[in-house]
């Protein structure tokens, strides 16, 4: 017999472990929207200060887009457009995890010898081959962190015709361990 059942579709489940994991993976919660938030500011009158921006919300029955918009900084805001970019702003600061990969290609993101493709094109996007292994380190040598300068040091000395030809010796350099 079931010791747990889901509210929302039903389901049962014997241990509350089994119950949580569906509850994360089937119904996540969703986090407030800029939707959200436009919906819940409806009908107040700009420029408008926090304080007044929070009082709408909690007004509407939006406890929790109060409790954002508390967090935006205490100034008077011109209209909806210029609230939404505080909003926004206030996401983009949230801390993000450095430290775990994603499932799919997360490893090698995190491996020390990698770089990926659409870094390796930016470091030597606009250089004219054929380029040498010294043209290439000059010209990346603005853009590349150290570790990618260690990289671009274990590539073959030789010149290179073109960007095809540098990514292959690139991907050898990637598969040996740069050594």
């Amino acid at each position: 017999m079931a010791q747990h059942r889901c509210d929302i579709c039903g389901a049962e489940f014997g241990t509350l472990s089994e119950y949580r994991r569906h509850m994360q993976t089937s119904h996540p919660e969703r986090a407030p929207s800029a939707a959200d938030l436009e919906g819940s500011l409806s009908g107040i009158a700009y420029p408008a200060t926090r304080d007044a921006l929070v009082e709408h919300a909690r007004d509407n029955g939006a406890d929790e887009i109060a409790d954002i918009l508390e967090a935006l900084p205490d100034r008077e805001y011109r209209d909806a457009a210029d609230v939404a970019r505080a909003f926004g702003g206030l996401r983009a600061r949230e801390d993000k995890p450095t430290d775990k990969p994603s499932i799919r290609g997360g490893n090698a993101a995190m491996h020390s010898k990698s770089l990926s493709a659409a870094r390796f094109a930016s470091l030597f996007s606009g250089i004219e081959f054929p380029a040498s292994v010294e043209e290439l380190t000059a010209h990346a040598r603005g853009e590349a962190n150290d570790h990618e300068m260690d990289l671009i040091s274990c590539l073959p000395d030789r010149r290179y015709s073109d960007m095809a030809e540098l990514e292959k010796a690139f991907g050898d350099v990637k598969e040996t361990g740069g050594s």
